[in-house]
């Protein structure tokens, strides 16, 4: 499917203006517009924004209650339990207050559920279980905010609740002692797409507020930049936009992880093959991985025991095994990957149809969600991957695409559902095996409109001469970093390229060679959609970058579409 390639408006006006106000080239000042500039002093936080730049975390509603909670379970000695997710954001989340807990000399235990046999969010049988071990105030991370029942259970056993999440409440809210979301109706903190570790690092910094004003720290406070790097790993890993309070603790964490303090972050660095600058990238596709796999395989619990290890052998064991559990996850989905797509090659009138629906016995419920991202990137029609289990209850992921919402599809076939959720591009179900075949009938029904509407669109930050791009242009531009959602790399058009060499390599990208005038840049493709040959000239989109190989730093344009 050929592209739709989207040039952003120049402002010729304003880039002038943020161009000579902050010595920057109006190739950057045109980036930043882009990304919603829409005066210098924006631009200047944009650019040199710190920690000093946060919201005071006390804006957040419910904070004053929380904090005076947590005071009195660490006054009163009582047994404190982090209740976190199983992926990286709850990961982190349950490390970060724990060690932080544990700075403060507090009586304190983690718990993650098990994906496969307690499924997401908190569960009554955890709770009696902390409940019987002496726990008397449960603070949820990265979960909680749809736990009515079971925050009402953990009254009855003598147990409190502290809330802390980031996903949509429902209308009716737990009867915590206090529920801390950003997006809480009447709540005042103004980053609302904070993840639930980022929540977490609120509540420590008000914590330690509290505590400092009242002369607890006689030897000295924890340095809660210390726990950036948590802060920035899940923030990334829980795709939050990288922009504004995100940007910030994303910005602040990477530079934490160049050196790590954290033993387990240092041995995750090495048993990803880290070396040299981390980017967000790294966290996104290196480390944030080997987290998930964990949570994705089993249970989360080697995964937070890395980042809370003050031994550095330990931690590097540690960091293996998740390594190990990463490379049966990629095996596994690798399995997963070949039989879907076998079954969608022998049979050509599911690919005709809106969408894909398949289901296997053989599949694994904790790896479907990223073999249905791959197939829609494959075949570019929303993907639904249903994993039957020995009761012949499906668990299903679902993918989609920019434009296609597939929880509004699904919601007209929520009659067939057990349960479902999910927004406009990603979702999951829960349905009988019985009702797969009329599920699948339905929801392509759902979306018989919606093929007509895609488009792959490529948006453009500006058209330029590619004797513009220099050493000095790139290292600019890395300014605008960390990227990531919201913040995408800086995506740039040359017209009429002169290709003057090219060769496929590994069968699926395209090395090539550029030239402008008397100079020559060396261009990849990678992953092309359908390998081919270049004319003698081309429009090319590119991505400008800095090439290391063998010590040496050169100019490189890693090329994402182009046309002739």
């Amino acid at each position: 499917m050929k592209s739709n390639w989207i040039l952003e408006k120049e402002n010729t006006k304003l880039t002038d203006k943020l161009s000579k106000s902050l010595d920057i080239s109006p190739i950057t000042a045109q980036i930043l517009i882009n990304r919603g500039i829409e005066n210098e002093t924006e631009a200047n936080l944009f650019l040199n924004c710190t920690l000093f730049d946060l919201p005071s975390p006390y804006l957040m509603k419910g904070m004053e209650k929380a904090i005076e909670r947590i005071k009195k379970a660490l006054e009163d000695k009582e047994k404190v339990a982090i209740y976190g997710d199983y992926d990286v954001d709850g990961v982190t989340s349950t490390a970060l207050l724990y060690t932080f807990l544990k700075t403060l000399e507090a009586n304190v235990t983690y718990y993650n559920p098990d994906r496969i046999k307690e499924g997401y969010g908190i569960n009554i049988d955890a709770i009696k279980k902390l409940a019987k071990e002496g726990v008397s105030l449960i603070i949820s991370g990265d979960c909680g905010i749809t736990a009515f029942s079971e925050v009402e259970q953990a009254k009855e056993l003598g147990v409190d609740f502290i809330v802390t999440d980031h996903h949509k409440p429902p209308e009716q809210l737990p009867q915590a002692v206090s529920v801390l979301n950003p997006k809480l109706a009447g709540c005042k903190y103004p980053a609302k797409e904070i993840v639930g570790v980022g929540v977490i690092f609120n509540l420590v910094i008000a914590l330690r507020r509290a505590l400092r004003d009242e002369g607890f720290f006689t030897n000295g406070e924890p340095n809660l930049g210390d726990y950036l790097d948590l802060v920035a790993l899940g923030t990334v890993a829980d795709c939050a936009p990288l922009l504004d309070v995100n940007r910030i603790l994303v910005k602040e964490g990477i530079k934490r992880m160049q050196s790590p303090k954290r033993l387990g972050v240092q041995a995750l660095k090495e048993a990803s093959s880290i070396k040299g600058e981390v980017r967000s990238y790294d966290l996104g596709f290196k480390l944030g991985p080997r987290i998930n796999a964990s949570g994705r395989m089993g249970t989360a619990d080697n995964a937070v025991k890395l980042f809370i290890s003050n031994d550095l052998e330990d931690a590097r064991e540690l960091a293996k095994g998740l390594n190990k559990e990463n490379t049966n996850r990629q095996n596994t989905e690798a399995g997963i990957i070949k039989e879907a797509i076998s079954e969608l090659e022998s049979n050509p009138e599911i690919i005709a149809k809106n969408s894909i629906v398949l289901a296997s016995k053989n599949w694994h419920p904790g790896i479907i969600g990223i073999v249905a991202s791959r197939i829609v990137d494959r075949y570019e029609k929303p993907t639904i991957l249903i994993a039957i289990d020995h009761d012949g209850v499906g668990k299903g992921s679902g993918r989609s695409l920019d434009g296609i919402n597939i929880y509004a599809a699904l919601s007209e076939c929520r009659e067939l559902f057990l349960q479902f959720g999910g927004h406009e591009l990603a979702a999951g179900i829960s349905i009988r095996e019985e009702n797969i075949e009329k599920f699948r009938a339905m929801f392509d029904k759902a979306l018989e409109t919606t093929q007509e509407q895609y488009e792959r669109k490529v948006i453009i930050d500006c058209s330029v001469g590619l004797d513009n791009i220099t050493e000095d242009l790139i290292s600019e531009l890395d300014l605008l970093a960390p990227f990531g959602i919201g913040n995408p790399e800086p995506v740039l058009l040359s017209k009429e390229v002169e290709v003057i060499s090219q060769r496929i390599f590994k069968d699926k990208h395209l090395g090539f060679k550029v030239k402008n005038g008397a100079k020559t840049y060396d261009a990849i493709w990678f992953n092309m959609k359908e390998p081919s040959t270049l004319p003698n000239k081309v429009d090319m989109v590119f991505i400008p970058e800095f090439n290391m190989w063998n010590g040496r730093k050169d100019i490189r344009l890693r090329v994402t579409d182009v046309s002739w």
